[in-house]
């Protein structure tokens, strides 16, 4: 594996453990970070990126916590619900890539969420809660469902509940582009060491400079 295609790979797997991590976080605690929060929601809309980074917003911060996020997961291979939901979005992106039908309706419904985000915001309630109902009515359909675990008083409220739903429709974008720059679950394991040092050189902004 290539400096270039492990680069890529890495940036892929920290937007899955960014949206996982942010999940669980809302779960717990109805709280988020909100720069990651954002860069999240943000990679929906990037049909055509210019290249990986602009993904996240084309700077280090957007992807900061989810780096981070992704180092501790390979550092200590717990299983975790960070990494139940990551597995999940996974095995649903899995899922999603075997029906034509399901990613046309799930293109067609962000380009119509994408004109709303001209007219409001990136998080406007209107925003996220049609996030909530793409994921609600189409990944959610499938008999394989996340689980999520968390403040049974914070998961009962609504908004709450939207948030998640939209980041699990980012860690699912995620896993798509992590499977169209060659990642696979076996780089998982056999792989962990090289993923973690290259999210730790990008954290210090060394590939900045030498990869595009």
């Amino acid at each position: 594996m290539q400096d270039k295609q492990l680069y890529k790979i890495t940036i892929a797997l920290a937007g899955i453990a960014q949206a996982a991590s942010l999940v669980k976080e809302l779960a717990q605690t109805g709280k988020a970070d909100d720069v990651a929060w954002q860069a999240s929601i943000y990679s929906l809309f990037q049909t055509d990126p210019p290249d990986i980074m602009a993904i996240y917003g084309n700077n280090m911060d957007g992807i900061k916590w989810g780096l981070e996020k992704l180092i501790d997961q390979m550092q200590t291979p717990t299983v975790l619900p960070q990494t139940r939901y990551m597995l999940g979005m996974m095995r649903l992106q899995k899922k999603i890539s075997r029906s034509e039908k399901m990613l046309r309706v799930l293109s067609t419904r962000l380009d119509q969420t994408k004109k709303q985000v001209e007219y409001f915001s990136l998080t406007h309630p209107t925003v996220i809660s049609n996030l909530a109902d793409i994921y609600l009515n189409t990944i959610s359909t499938f008999r394989f469902r996340i689980i999520i675990w968390g403040n049974q008083r914070i998961l009962n409220a609504s908004e709450n509940m939207e948030k998640i739903r939209a980041l699990l429709l980012a860690g699912v974008r995620a896993s798509v582009l992590w499977r169209q720059v060659g990642g696979s679950r076996l780089q998982l394991i056999f792989s962990r060491a090289k993923i973690c040092n290259m999210a730790k050189k990008i954290l210090a902004g060394l590939e900045q400079t030498t990869i595009n």
